[in-house]
């Protein structure tokens, strides 16, 4: 109940703040930012499950984006309008838009994501799937979803293609990323290994897809308290702070009030400049309390970045630290043995790079997904550099890892990378940069 309650303080508010927000856009007659707030509490409503109001929050941007005249941004929210409906099992109203988007907007990735979308209804309403399958042979498979594996698998059994829906739902089980990936394939086989006939093993298959369920729903539940609890203590030291500062300006405006009364000639110009100088002093430590608090910000999520990648990574930059720390040579060789060894298995290892990145998505505002589409120049190890440095490790520990010549040649990339994401007039390019800069300083720790 009481982390219930934490959340419910913490939602309610984010949504005073849009709300004040929304105010001020209203009063500028902003339609493009009025859509951004929009489609951010939307995706918030979408993230806590509130199918619901998030439809209607996509429903409004759709409006304001196209008062604004942003075609491509209107386009994007009519499609999460879509998937909200999917989600709310709506599926006709979903159908409908998917359609409209599809004849509307000549953009290939829009079409693709409604050829995925659409045929997933069809299976999910149990109905054609010979069409199924010809809306997923006319999309290039980077656009399924791993459900979409299990929806492709489960079309071609029910069309009497068992070999085709087996090789579909190997081709799923080898994408999956963890256990909660594979146990998605495993519901969804389990139904059809019972259309077959197989129960036992349709039971296993289910059996173990909810023992992951069941570990998942605790770690989350633990993470949600850790988070709330850590809000909390941080809203009621915000709340004392507020009230200091207001007793404070109280008692400055019955300082100046008696002075005005005591004097009011000569004495009034000197209130007046002394409450020039307290109010520019106020502003000058609530800038530096602001700006510790950044940093600080800055080092918890480096620090839970770090946390939640492998330790093995983590071992790699303890030992870089060391080695260049180190001023004895035998100690330094040892060191260097040891870094090599552990970043050849690391360098072959793509596990430990998808799980930051899944980390990356996750605690830093989807920021891989969204710059790998929007800004695709950077691929293959250029996508690997800069997810080290938005992870905040240090030159020298990438450097080992990608095996690169120099700490130059990083320094390099990192302006090359500045530079195309301010040629790519990508929609997040301004998030791109920060969180760039705001990792900077953490990867250039021990220069």
């Amino acid at each position: 109940m009481r982390w219930f309650s934490f959340m419910l303080i913490l939602t309610l508010r984010q949504l005073l703040r849009w709300k004040r927000q929304r105010k001020k856009a209203t009063s500028l007659c902003d339609n493009y930012q009025l859509g951004q707030i929009l489609k951010s509490k939307g995706t918030v409503f979408k993230q806590t499950n509130n199918i619901p109001a998030a439809i209607e929050c996509w429903k409004q941007a759709v409006s304001f984006y196209a008062a604004a005249d942003k075609e491509i941004y209107k386009a994007y929210a009519e499609l999460n309008l879509a998937i909200d409906y999917i989600n709310d099992r709506k599926y006709e109203k979903a159908d409908s838009i998917l359609s409209f988007i599809r004849k509307t907007y000549d953009l290939a990735s829009l079409n693709y994501y409604c050829n995925v979308h659409q045929a997933g209804i069809l299976v999910e309403t149990e109905r054609a799937p010979e069409a199924a399958i010809a809306l997923y042979e006319a999309t290039p498979t980077h656009y399924y979803s791993l459900q979409d594996y299990g929806y492709l698998a489960t079309s071609y059994d029910a069309v009497s293609l068992p070999d085709s829906s087996d090789v579909w739902f190997n081709k799923g089980y080898f994408l999956c990323r963890n256990q909660a990936d594979s146990a998605s394939i495993d519901y969804m086989r389990a139904k059809i290994e019972m259309n077959r006939g197989n129960y036992q093993s349709a039971f296993h298959l289910i059996d173990h897809a909810a023992t992951v369920q069941d570990s998942l729903t605790r770690v989350l539940l633990q993470q949600s308290v850790s988070t709330a609890q850590r809000d909390y203590y941080k809203s009621e030291t915000l709340l004392r702070e507020e009230k200091i500062r207001v007793l404070q300006q109280k008692l400055a405006l019955g300082i100046v009030i008696g002075l005005f009364v005591l004097s009011l000639s000569a004495m009034t110009a000197l209130t007046i400049s002394r409450k020039k100088d307290r109010l520019l002093h106020e502003q000058m430590a609530r800038m530096t309390l602001d700006k510790r608090e950044l940093e600080r910000m800055n080092r918890d999520n480096a620090h839970l970045l770090g946390s939640l990648f492998s330790e093995r990574i983590n071992h790699l930059d303890e030992l870089c630290e060391s080695y260049f720390k180190s001023e004895d040579i035998k100690e330094k060789d040892s060191i260097f043995k040891q870094v090599k060894e552990v970043a050849s298995k690391i360098r072959k290892d793509d596990g430990l790079f998808l799980s930051l990145e899944r980390d990356l998505d996750r605690y830093c505002n989807n920021i891989m997904n969204r710059i790998r589409s929007q800004v695709p120049r950077i691929q293959g190890d250029n996508l690997r550099t800069i997810m080290l440095f938005f992870a905040g490790f240090s030159y020298e520990t990438v450097l080992i890892i990608l095996n690169k010549n120099s700490i130059e040649s990083l320094k390099m990339a990192r302006s090359r990378f500045r530079k195309e994401i301010k040629e790519s007039e990508a929609p997040d390019a301004e998030f791109f940069l920060q969180m760039l800069e705001m990792k900077k300083a953490a990867a250039g720790r021990h220069k």
